[in-house]
């Protein structure tokens, strides 16, 4: 399969690909997530050269453990748990290292991050799962109308623009997928 088609496939697909001996079907998922892995690991960090760091180790696990990846969630979802468990751990180490070497310049991750930190860190990443697999039980539509305003930080006019909606059509489907949403946590909260 042609470099050019495989920008239609899903994550997922990619990666069935990968593992029947397509190795350039890294590649997308590379491009499709390297942005938003460095600025998952930048939040760590607050380093812009550790985040590039650790944006790559966390790409270069994640790609050489692929089999691993057994579908029952969403790739995305897979890849920022590896992200978070990788910067937390990475945070440990460095926090670790900079008490037993208390001279040394320790202006690594664990640095800047205290207990309470890293902890609210650690759930704010464990809601943000969470958060992924509740998505993916929306329809599509609803799924991309939030990520959109959510996640993108689109204004009601970008969301005008992208959907081809008036600003009363945009603002009634966000209020449809929230309740939606709403109802599909409350359901998970109650099982």
């Amino acid at each position: 399969m042609k470099t050019a088609e495989k920008i239609n496939l899903t994550d997922e697909q990619l990666v069935k690909e990968y593992l029947k001996g397509d190795n350039n079907s890294l590649g997308p998922l590379y491009n499709r997530y390297y942005s938003k892995v460095y600025h998952k690991c930048l939040s760590f960090s607050r380093n812009p050269d550790d985040a590039f760091d650790l944006a790559q180790d966390v790409l270069m696990k994640a790609f050489s453990n692929i089999e691993s990846f057994k579908g029952s969630s969403k790739f995305s979802t897979w890849l920022f748990s590896i992200t978070s468990n990788h910067c937390i751990s990475m945070a440990a180490r460095s926090k670790n290292e900079c008490s037993l070497n208390s001279g040394s310049d320790c202006n690594i991750i664990a640095d800047v991050i205290n207990e309470e930190e890293f902890e609210a860190r650690k759930n704010r990443e464990d809601m943000e799962l969470k958060m992924d697999e509740y998505l993916t039980q929306l329809p599509e539509n609803d799924r991309k109308m939030l990520e959109h305003k959510y996640r993108l930080r689109y204004s009601i006019s970008d969301l005008q623009g992208e959907f081809k909606l008036s600003a009363s059509a945009v603002k009634m489907r966000l209020l449809r997928a929230r309740n939606k949403m709403k109802q599909i946590i409350t359901d998970d909260r109650a099982a």
